[in-house]
């Protein structure tokens, strides 16, 4: 039989590590790469006003084939977004992937966006894919703001 003493040391042991076990499991895979950091970062977008939005853009931002280089950019195109009916409605993650300098074709297949990719690529990319009522839109998504991603870049909707 364990004194009382060891039995609650006992305790205080297991439940120290399960939690590491479980902290460790979280911490293996960055912000962007997590569907649920990734869908609150979607949900956030689409519910979210324009300063709301552009505080989760990143800039240097990348829309479709072009770079947008000022946080005024960034208002502008989500004011013009805002205006879609039901932007990012429905959103469903179809894929996750680390990015890498190669994946600028996915973008562009441009001086520009290759050396954006080469050079300016943020902390820890992430390809997301996304179907919504709307389409489906590739978003270049890295680093963090209080736990959710920020989005860096954007195109579509896909054909």
């Amino acid at each position: 039989m364990l004194f009382p003493g060891h039995r609650t040391r006992a305790l205080i042991v297991t439940a120290v590590l399960v939690l590491l076990i479980m902290l460790s499991g979280c911490s293996s895979l960055p912000v962007a790469e997590r569907p649920s950091r990734v869908e609150s970062l979607v949900h956030k977008l689409r519910t979210s006003d324009v300063d709301g939005a552009v505080q989760l853009t990143r800039i240097p931002f990348l829309l479709d084939g072009e770079i947008l280089m000022t946080e005024k950019d960034a208002e502008l195109m989500w004011t013009n977004l805002k205006r879609v009916p039901d932007l990012f409605a429905n959103a469903e993650i179809i894929s996750i992937s680390p990015a890498s300098a190669a994946d600028y074709v996915d973008f562009a297949e441009s001086s520009d966006i290759r050396v954006f990719f080469e050079r300016a690529l943020p902390e820890d990319p992430a390809l997301v894919e996304i179907g919504t009522s709307t389409g489906s839109f590739l978003l270049l998504v890295s680093g963090k703001k209080i736990g959710t991603p920020l989005l860096a870049g954007m195109k579509g909707p896909l054909q």
